[in-house]
């Protein structure tokens, strides 16, 4: 790859870290208009967003809920959340939850401060008016969403998802609370982790990659590697939590400025015809799209090895860079991923609809490996 010796690096979004950071919120938020707080039934069940209200009614600050956000967010949960926002004449937004919630927040923004329906402002820089203030608080260590210029919408008619791009929606705050996470059970933990470690390595091995991206996205790799089986093996494991969160947090920086790979070209029509869960499909199709990828990047990946703890001294970067692929294997096996699409329902007639699909999406345009539907096609059927 040549040197990337031309680039925009941004990160907006202000990060507030540790142990009870949720303290920090009434200082972001304005104390004249209600916060609308976008998150789901299940972290409202487990006490999650009761947690976040306490700090709220403390300082006197008033909030509205939406608690209906769903997994792979549609056009009528934003909306949903919108009439909220509109009928509470809220001024800010706090988003509580993993990347749908974060997305959807996000989308609700949008749609408040340029009005008509979510579905026309797909695509980049597509809206002008600013969305109010946003500010997010991870529960997941994932997605990365808290630092990112990017939404993602579900189309449940035509089986696809599309992003919105602007960093107008980059967050202006998140707040990484290891607390709120060091009790989530490992089978949200376990994919939701996987999706950090996905953004990271397809950041570090993108043709748009740049010296500050690979230092970034490098470090991620190595920590959610020495972290997630930690972390997710039991409930009180706060320093492993708080590691991932960086790590996550890292991640979404790194892939705001590279975008990704092939894998999250393949993972979004997984996602949007079965329902699987995004970091279940990154998870599932990583080893398959590294060994596709191994060739282009043989150095980047043996470096990719060493920072999940392959020992490879004196190992040429062929066998290097394998090891790698093996070593993302054993760790969705220790995290109990499946090792196939076939096993969380995708079934194989659907992969023309799927890889069709897939090759509409600009993470191809990066991915190291020169990509044809002919190779998204062999992906998938080597993945199912």
């Amino acid at each position: 790859m040549p040197f990337q010796s031309t680039f925009d690096f941004r990160t907006p979004t202000r990060l507030i870290h540790g142990a009870g950071s949720i303290a920090q919120l009434p200082r972001l938020l304005r104390r004249l208009d209600p916060a609308l707080i976008v998150t789901d039934k299940g972290l409202v069940a487990a006490g999650v967003v009761d947690q976040v209200t306490g700090v709220l009614d403390d300082a006197g600050l008033r909030y509205a809920i939406y608690d209906g956000v769903l997994g792979n967010p549609p056009a009528r949960c934003v909306h949903a959340g919108h009439r909220i926002f509109a009928r509470e004449k809220c001024g800010s937004v706090l988003a509580v939850g993993g990347g749908s919630a974060m997305d959807a927040a996000k989308m609700i923004g949008i749609v408040a401060s340029n009005g008509g329906r979510i579905e026309k402002y797909l695509g980049a820089n597509k809206f002008t008016l600013d969305p109010p203030t946003l500010i997010c608080v991870p529960t997941t260590y994932g997605t990365g969403s808290e630092v990112t210029p990017f939404a993602v919408l579900t189309d449940v008619k035509t089986k696809t998802k599309d992003p919105i791009i602007s960093w107008k929606i980059a967050p202006a705050a998140g707040i990484l609370d290891p607390d709120l996470v060091v009790a989530l059970p490992a089978a949200v933990g376990a994919p939701t982790g996987m999706d950090a470690l996905t953004h990271a390595l397809e950041s570090y091995v993108s043709l748009a990659s740049t010296p500050l991206t690979d230092a970034i996205a490098l470090e991620a790799i190595r920590s959610i590697g020495g972290n997630i089986r930690l972390a997710c093996a039991n409930n009180h494991e706060l320093e492993a939590s708080e590691r991932m969160l960086l790590a996550s947090a890292m991640a979404g920086m790194a892939f705001s400025q590279t975008r990704l790979g092939n894998v999250h070209a393949m993972s979004h029509p997984v996602g949007a015809h079965h329902n699987v869960h995004h970091g279940t499909a990154n998870a599932i199709l990583l080893p398959y799209v590294m060994d596709f990828n191994l060739t282009a990047r043989l150095d980047k990946f043996a470096d990719i090895g060493q920072a999940l703890g392959v020992d490879d001294d004196g190992a040429d970067d062929r066998t290097a860079a394998e090891a790698a692929v093996h070593a993302v294997r054993q760790l969705n096996r220790d995290l109990a991923i499946p090792e196939t699409l076939g096993e969380v329902g995708v079934k194989a007639r659907s992969i023309p609809a799927m890889a069709k699909s897939a090759m509409t999406s600009g993470n191809v345009a990066v991915n190291p490996r020169h990509t044809t539907l002919e190779d998204v096609v062999e992906l998938f059927q080597q993945a199912v």
